[in-house]
């Protein structure tokens, strides 16, 4: 029998060979760079190692790293613990204005970065020519915002027990995406044929996760990386995969210690990325970042080291990588950092998610663009219940005892099945 997958995905790779360049030069550059791209996506999806090359006459870093393979969407019974060495106390106490500011830009700042991915590529090109200027019309974030308010909802619910807070994530995940038929049906569709092994779909994204249990979980106790691992383990059986959320959390760390006595330099935060991390793998591309970061590589560039592909894929992994390369370029300017990744081409929601949740934390909501501001619509929650949230979360800084006392909003269902039938396949 003849595998009509197979044969469907060869014929989708040699469609870009069929366009025409202009003139005999033209071919053959463009004939090398297609080489190089299909076999580099060939390797990436037959070897789940770091299996590299050092770049031509360099000798000092690869020119491309091989997209590491995700397997095993599923969730995990008994998780062993990841090797990581924390640089930053978790226990550490940060005023209650800043805990204030830290949980309102982690929701607004991933929701102004989805909202952005979102746009149409040549809004997103007028972004990248004008950051200051830029006229973005509505915006509507999407599910991984939604997956960050559901996390918010359900640490609220578990009352500082880890696997009550795993229970309730997963149920309302649940209820979430079920409520959603097509995008659901096409979830299932994605799953069988392996198109979104690498992604997260319909609000499980650890890393937005990541980002929110970071602020919720600081001053909490030196034990919160568990319920990070927990969290991105319930999705993905994956250690790169838990040491991305681990990056992310530590990255939201520092950006939260901003204005603070315990305040890290920004401009380290690679280099203590490198150091606290347990995987090779990890390693040596945070290392790469490192060496761009010293010679002036913009983000368009260092994307190239990460996916070695002019299209950006929605990879867990290279997304976290390539949001904190972005922070710490751009840690207090959302709008230069989202410009310079609006240059790229391909599925950035994910990426522009993290990088916006991470720049908010950092300079809090009132360094967002006042335009941008005005035309954010969170459907159905209005602004006040966003505050009101803020406030509730804010209110537990020190421990067990006030989570306890901290009581969970409504969803609001009516208005999200309204949104869901608005959405469609967004």
């Amino acid at each position: 029998m003849v595998n009509v997958k197979i044969l469907w995905l060869d014929f989708h790779e040699l469609l870009p060979w069929l366009q025409l360049p202009r003139n005999i030069s033209d071919w053959k550059e463009t004939r090398n760079h297609r080489n190089r791209s299909y076999w580099a996506r060939k390797t990436s999806s037959m070897s789940s190692i770091l299996d590299y090359r050092p770049a031509a006459n360099t000798g000092i870093g690869p020119s491309v790293f091989p997209m590491l393979v995700i397997n095993g969407k599923k969730s995990v019974n008994s998780p062993d613990r990841i090797s990581w060495s924390t640089p930053y106390a978790w226990s550490t106490i940060i005023p209650a204005v800043r805990r204030h500011e830290s949980i309102e830009g982690a929701i607004l700042g991933c929701a102004f970065g989805e909202s952005i991915a979102r746009l149409s590529v040549s809004k997103r090109a007028r972004l990248s020519a004008d950051p200051g200027g830029f006229e973005p019309g509505k915006l509507m974030p999407s599910h991984r915002t939604e997956g960050m308010l559901l996390t918010i909802q359900s640490v609220l619910l578990s009352q500082a027990m880890p696997e009550h807070f795993v229970m309730h994530l997963g149920q309302r995940l649940k209820w979430y995406q079920r409520f959603q038929p097509i995008a659901y049906a096409k979830k299932l569709v994605g799953s069988l044929t392996g198109s979104n092994k690498f992604n997260a779909v319909l609000g499980d994204d650890p890393l937005v996760r990541a980002v929110v249990l970071s602020v919720l979980m600081q001053g909490h106790h030196d034990g919160a990386l568990s319920w990070v691992q927990d969290s991105t383990q319930m999705s993905f059986a994956n250690r790169w995969v838990t040491q991305a959320s681990f990056l992310i959390a530590t990255a939201a760390q520092v950006a939260q210690f901003q204005r603070t006595r315990y305040e890290a330099r920004v401009s380290e935060l690679l280099e203590d990325l490198k150091s606290a991390t347990g995987s090779k793998e990890i390693e040596q591309r945070l290392g790469a970042l490192i060496q761009a970061k010293e010679q002036g590589l913009s983000v368009l560039q260092t994307s190239q080291i990460l996916g070695g592909n002019a299209c950006w894929q929605d990879h867990l992994v290279d997304n976290a990588l390539l949001a904190i390369y972005t922070y710490v370029l751009h840690p207090d300017r959302i709008e230069e950092g989202l410009g310079e990744l609006s240059q790229l081409r391909g599925d950035l929601r994910g990426v522009m998610s993290v990088y916006g949740a991470l720049a908010t934390i950092h300079s809090s909501v009132s360094s967002v663009p006042s335009k941008w501001q005005e035309r954010l619509s969170l459907y159905p929650y209005s602004n006040a219940w966003v505050q009101q949230c803020v406030d509730r979360c804010g209110d537990w800084p020190h421990g067990p005892e006030d989570i306890q006392a901290t009581r969970c909003l409504p969803s609001h269902r009516i208005g999200q099945l309204i949104r869901n039938l608005r959405r469609g396949l967004m």
